[in-house]
């Protein structure tokens, strides 16, 4: 064999292959052009290739195999989910759901589609669009109000397209065409589809037949004029009543009853349970209940007051109307006077017996409480409503334990100024919790008197939680729109303390830069200096932090001079730099008045910043530092603690000055003020038992001045 042949041969032996020449051949002495040895080394070649051959066969059959599989697997998914989208839409048989593409041919049309427009699936599919299913005049009118939406004229399928871009819309009312050309009237709406990308891919119309309806609102338009008649030509008073006493009546004989008119109950300025005789609602109020325990079927007598002050006795036979929850929906019934045959009978209950109907079925909380250590010795069924509490667990209990009223000294111990239980002694604020932890707001007033032959408080308590809520949101808003309008102040007055600290840094670093030694005494003054600075910058973000932060309700003994300190080291910067000079007189020993100091800071802040604002009103070259001046002042006053706040801005017009204390008022451009700062002022005044007056001139200035009751 020669080198070539070999060389040949060896190219075509795998890398991995081993091949050993074989010994001379026993009939050819030489090698190299022996035949014999040529065809040995040709099969072995020959059979690693057929080897080779067959596991590259196996891996490949083995990959086929697996993506036959998998593919499968993803055409056995695709048909369960195509199979399951087919169901949905089949299922819904009573809806007509029909898809399109792009252009708005249609794409889906369902069974429901094909039972209430007469067409078969393979009619539409491809070939059509929903125009074909749509009455003419109809589409003329859905094309004017699309027109009037979109400011355009916009036809055939376009308006399709206008309705599905605007899917929020409710869904409105179309008339549909059968294929066999009759109408019909349905609800329709149309709803965008997208890609994957988001892209518009056509719209989706899902429309129920309403014929049934319509049919059903005509016949129950019919029924209604029946009913009317009948209403109107029975002797009784037909009415519709709700839980919460509210009650609406049918026709006008309420009117000739009652004396009021119909529409004060219709609009619930007016309850039924208003008229009705307080005597008489302890009774109503069980035969209720005993009617929720039975058949919810009862019949009442009581008796209601008129108009006109007379008393008359009804009958009123209902029944109790639940939900599936069953829960009180309403109650349906009618009224009877029974006036004449009432007046011959029962005479009136005893005044123990009016006084715990009044107790029973008053609609605010009410306790009877032992003057002396607060005992509770008996409540109504509106404080277990309130509450949560059974009777049992509040029978005994101190009244105290409730929670805390808004002057904690005071409580509810007896006024010194008045004579022993002869007057009511408390009307102040409560924050009490229910039995499972919720805070409720009250204001509570007590009174004297003769609870089973003994001495005894009636306390009754009004919830007044809602409106605690929204003075406290609306406060908490002004002193947000406060904090804002000082951010200029009081970023001047951080930047100080920042660069104080910068300095004594740039010092440092220079030094050391410079590589001259710092001594410990000039590493000392620098740490000083920034430590100081911090501090200062702490003091004023804790200021901030104080004055924004939620009120507490309660008051307490407040010193009105510590209020104006801290409110003018928040915001004297901010007047300094707007070129106002500060100057405050505030008299020594001042007594402390009851108030809450959170809320009284916002008090002065609101006259601080209006007198800001008057003098910003002034023109550019109005005089000098004279003429753009605030003035604080307190001092007392026979009993009274004076706080006034005097400006030289602006000033107030006549006919403007009693109209600033009211919500809203402003003469500030829009945007500058919500006119709600001179309000909260002055319900925060009167609520600590103090007033606030104005005295003002027309480029002159104006004075605000606040008296209060030393505590």
């Amino acid at each position: 064999m020669t080198p070539a042949a070999q060389a040949s041969i060896q190219s075509r032996i795998p890398f991995h292959t081993s091949y050993r020449w074989p010994k001379r051949c026993e009939h050819c002495q030489d090698r190299e052009n022996c035949p014999v040895q040529d065809l040995v080394v040709e099969n072995e070649i020959l059979k690693e290739e057929i080897r080779v051959s067959r596991e590259s066969a196996e891996i490949t059959a083995s990959l086929v195999v697996k993506q036959f599989e998998e593919t499968e697997r993803i055409l056995q998914r695709f048909q369960v989910a195509n199979a399951q989208r087919k169901a949905v839409l089949d299922s819904a048989s009573h809806m007509a759901i029909v898809a399109t593409d792009k252009r708005g041919i249609i794409t889906v049309f369902n069974k429901g589609a094909e039972n209430l427009l007469g067409y078969r699936a393979d009619e539409v599919i491809g070939r059509l669009t929903p125009l074909v299913f749509h009455d003419p005049l109809d589409l003329q009118e859905k094309s004017i109000l699309a027109r009037a939406e979109a400011m355009q004229p916009i036809e055939g399928i376009n308006l399709f397209y206008h309705f599905a871009m605007h899917a929020d819309q409710e869904q409105r009312e179309w008339t549909y065409l059968n294929k066999n050309g009759s109408a019909f009237p349905v609800t329709l709406s149309i709803n965008p589809l997208r890609d994957t990308d988001g892209m518009f891919n056509g719209f989706l119309c899902i429309a129920t037949d309403i014929t049934e309806k319509k049919r059903s609102e005509i016949a129950l338009r019919e029924s209604e004029r029946n009913y009317r008649l009948l209403i109107n030509n029975i002797p009784n008073i037909v009415f519709k009543g709700y839980p919460d006493g509210s009650i609406d009546f049918f026709d006008d004989k309420v009117e000739a009853f009652t004396g009021y008119p119909k529409e004060m109950f219709l609009t619930k300025a007016l309850k039924w349970t208003d008229l009705i005789i307080p005597d008489d609602q302890t009774l109503a109020r069980k035969i209720f209940i005993d009617a929720l325990r039975t058949n919810r079927q009862y019949i009442r007598e009581y008796r209601i007051r008129k108009k006109s002050g007379e008393i008359v006795w009804l009958q009123a036979s209902s029944q109790i109307v639940c939900d599936e929850n069953g829960q009180i929906d309403f109650i349906s019934g009618a009224f009877l006077d029974i006036t004449e045959r009432k007046m011959a009978e029962a005479a009136l209950h005893d005044s123990e017996e009016k006084y715990r109907s009044l107790f029973d079925s008053g609609p605010n909380p009410i306790f009877v409480l032992e003057p002396a250590d607060l005992r509770i010795l008996d409540v109504n069924p509106a404080v277990l409503d309130a509450y949560g509490y059974t009777k049992e667990e509040l029978l005994g209990r101190s009244f105290g334990e409730l929670g805390d009223f808004e002057i904690t000294e005071t409580g509810l111990g007896l006024d010194s100024a008045s004579n022993g239980l002869d007057s009511c002694i408390i009307n102040q604020k409560a924050r009490h919790l229910k039995k499972d932890g919720t805070p409720i707001y009250l204001r509570v007033k007590a009174c004297p008197i003769k609870y089973q032959d003994r001495e005894a408080l009636i306390l009754a308590a009004t919830d007044i939680t809602e409106a605690i809520e929204k003075d406290a949101q609306l406060f908490q808003s002004s002193k947000m729109t406060t904090l804002g309008e000082m951010s200029a102040g009081i970023a001047h007055e951080l930047t100080q303390p920042l660069n104080a600290i910068k300095i004594g840094n740039d010092y440092l670093k220079r030094k050391i830069e410079k590589g001259h030694p710092v001594t410990r005494q000039e590493l000392n003054r620098v740490a000083t200096a920034v430590t100081d600075q911090v501090q200062r910058a702490s003091e004023i973000i804790n200021r901030l932090r104080e004055f924004g932060r939620k009120p507490d309700f309660r008051k307490e003994p407040v010193n009105i001079n510590t209020i104006i300190t801290d409110v003018l080291k928040i915001i004297g910067q901010q007047l300094s730099l707007n070129n106002i000079n500060v100057s405050y007189h505030l008299a020594d020993n001042l007594p402390t008045i009851l108030a809450n100091p959170n809320r009284l800071e916002q008090v002065l802040f609101n006259l601080v910043t209006n007198a800001r604002d008057a003098i910003g009103q002034l023109p550019d070259d109005a005089g000098g530092i004279d003429a753009r001046s605030i003035v604080i002042e307190t001092y007392g006053e026979h009993d009274d603690v004076v706080c006034a706040v005097a400006d030289t801005g602006s000033g107030i017009p006549d006919e403007n000055r009693d109209k600033i204390f009211e919500p809203f008022f402003t003469t500030k451009e829009v945007g500058k003020g919500m006119g709600l700062g001179l309000a909260i002022t002055y319900g925060i005044v009167r609520d600590y038992g103090g007033n606030i007056t104005v005295k003002s001139k027309v480029g002159k200035g104006t004075r605000f001045e606040m008296r209060f009751k030393h505590a």
